[in-house]
Parts: structure tokens; sequence; C-alpha cells
């Protein structure tokens, strides 16, 4: 979600489940990823919630413990809000990876400046600003090339798609508080399915339209993360409706829908194909609201010749942080990644 359209009265404290390393391969086959290792990848989205700030004044630092930690390889900011250079020189200082970059994705100054991407590889190309869409702007979308070690090169985008009201999220957890009290759900399917729609623009928009335009035909693996304030369409497909949490309920959801029919790949759901064995809350750690029903928004998407090694929720405080609420009102999404070998 954004500090400028923020369900401020509403904060969800929903454990993630934790996430065991899997494997799920993109492309090619099995046996070519394996013959040739390739290079690894960490890739993390994390809203860090008001620039660090909305947990407390004092939080950044903390924030900036767990990024550290995390040690990402690419890291796709939601809500930097002025906390970025501060982010880079924690990351260069402390990861252990050399120096990082922050790519300013969103041009606006510090405090209203959403998106970046920090990253320790070579920046090979920071791509134009999105334009002449309906829905999307350099505040919802932005990427660049990097150069891996052995000579690969990734596309990174980092998105962030419009809190709607009402939301498909909090329409669904409705639905689930009747059925468990033996009550007729509230909310029809259709109207659930209507909350969805302005994501579904959105992400049709950056799928069909704005990443082409940027790419310009560009042909190397890209991942696509970020929050998307939407839940994914498959964990609420026919197929998860007896899991648990999710009351027998299914909905035809749409907005994830259009990347996954686009060829991308939900790395979480890869990693983790059991959607009633592993969630994956992303929404929301912190304690004053506790959704029933699991509420994956934040995701990282790939495409192309790419192996899923693994994929993790952090959603707890470090332990040497001590008790207290989690550092933002998002989980971070942790995705580790293999580019086979080429040549």
């Amino acid at each position: 979600m954004s500090s400028f359209s923020r369900r401020d009265l509403l904060r969800t404290g929903a454990a993630a489940a934790t996430a065991a390393a899997g494997s799920a391969l993109l492309s090619p086959s099995p046996a070519t990823a394996s013959a040739r290792p390739g290079a690894s990848l960490r890739v993390v989205t994390w809203n860090i919630y008001k620039g660090g700030l909305g947990a407390g004044a004092d939080n950044l630092p903390h924030v900036l413990d767990q990024l550290v930690e995390l040690r990402p390889d690419i890291y796709l900011a939601v809500e930097t809000y002025g906390a970025g250079e501060t982010i880079a020189q924690a990351l260069s200082r402390r990861a252990g990876r050399g120096k990082y970059t922050g790519v300013k994705i969103t041009d606006r100054p510090a405090g209203k400046d959403n998106l970046w991407i920090f990253t320790h590889l070579p920046i090979v190309h920071v791509y134009p600003k999105p334009v002449g869409g309906q829905h999307v702007t350099d505040f919802n979308l932005g990427g660049v090339r990097v150069r891996l070690a052995d000579g690969q090169q990734l596309n990174a985008f980092v998105a962030w798609l419009n809190y709607t009201d009402p939301w498909v999220g909090y329409l669904i957890d409705e639905n689930a508080a009747g059925i468990r009290s033996g009550l007729t759900p509230r909310h029809t399917a259709e109207e659930v399915v209507a909350a969805d729609q302005r994501q579904t623009a959105h992400l049709r928009e950056i799928v069909d339209q704005h990443l082409p335009a940027m790419l310009a035909g560009n042909a190397d693996p890209l991942v696509l993360g970020g929050d998307l304030n939407t839940v994914p369409a498959e964990d609420w497909s026919a197929t998860w409706a007896a899991a648990p949490n999710h009351f027998g309920m299914s909905y035809p959801l749409t907005a994830t829908k259009v990347a996954t029919d686009a060829g991308f790949v939900d790395t979480f759901r890869a990693a983790h194909p059991d959607a009633g064995a592993v969630e994956g809350r992303t929404w929301s750690p912190l304690p004053t609201e506790r959704l029933i029903t699991p509420q994956r928004i934040d995701m990282i998407f790939a495409k192309g010749a790419v192996t899923v090694d693994g994929a993790q929720v952090v959603d707890q405080r470090m332990r040497r942080h001590g008790p207290g609420t989690f550092y933002s009102d998002h989980a971070a999404m942790v995705t580790d990644l293999r580019l086979p070998r080429q040549g």
C-alpha cells in the first residue's frame, strides 16, 4: 500500500508460514540446470512502510538491520520515502556484497519517492519512465538491467499497484468471517471479482504495454516484484477452496492471472506449490488486525530462463532486537533464483 492511500485503521497480524527452500524450474529443463549451475541471485521486495518510520520514529535502524541480514543481490523497494540513500549506505557498508547503487525509480522529492531499486551488481541500463498509459506512472513501475558475475544480464522491475476501496482482501476476509459464524457470506463472488478490477487494469497495462515498450525487444530474463495490493488469483481458484483458512471459498480473480497468462511465474508459489500448506501471508505482520484468510499481496514474478531455488516470507523480528512488533505493515518477500549458465 502507499502512505497516500493507506488503510490506517486496519493493520493485520497474520503470521506467515515458514518457507523451506523449494525448487521450481521455469526454463530450461532440470537436467540442463543441474549440469550448468549458472549464476545465483537473491531478489527481495519489501514495502518498508513510510520510509521505515511507519512502525515508529526509531524503527528505520531495525529495517536496515533486516535488509543487511537478507543480503539481497537486488532489492525492489516500495514506500522508500526519503530512506533511499540511507539504505544504499547500510547495504554497502554491512551486507558484505560490495557497494550498492540505489536507483530512484519514482522521480519525486524525498518523502514522495515511492519506488527504488538497490543492487550491488553492475547496472547496464536504467529504463525510461513508463509513458502513455491511463493508470501507470513512475510511481507504479520502473526497472533496470543488471549484469551478473558470469556475464548474463537480468531485467529487474519494481511495481506498486493502487489500493482501492472496497479492497478484494477485505471482502474475502469478511466472507470468511461470515462462514465461520454460520452466516451467509456478505459479498457475492461478482462483488469480490469487481474489487480486483483496478489492480487488473494496472497489471494489464504493465504487462501488455509498458514492459514491451520499455524493454524494446530485450529478451533477457526478467523479474517483476512489489506490493500489488491484490491476492494471487491461483491461490483463490477452486483448486484451493478446501485449503485451511479458505472456508470452501473460491473466486475467479483476474489481476495476477494477467501476469501468469503472459508467461510470468509466481516464484513463491513455484517454490511452494501447495497453497494450503504454505500460505505466504505478507499483509500484515502488525498486530492490530488479524485477518482470517491468507493475504499474500507482495509478490515476485519471473519470466525467462530462470530457476526458482527457494522463496520465503520474512515477518518476524530479528532475535537481537528483542520483543515487539515487526518493522513494517508488510512482510518481506525473498526469492532465490538461478540463471542456468549459457554456452
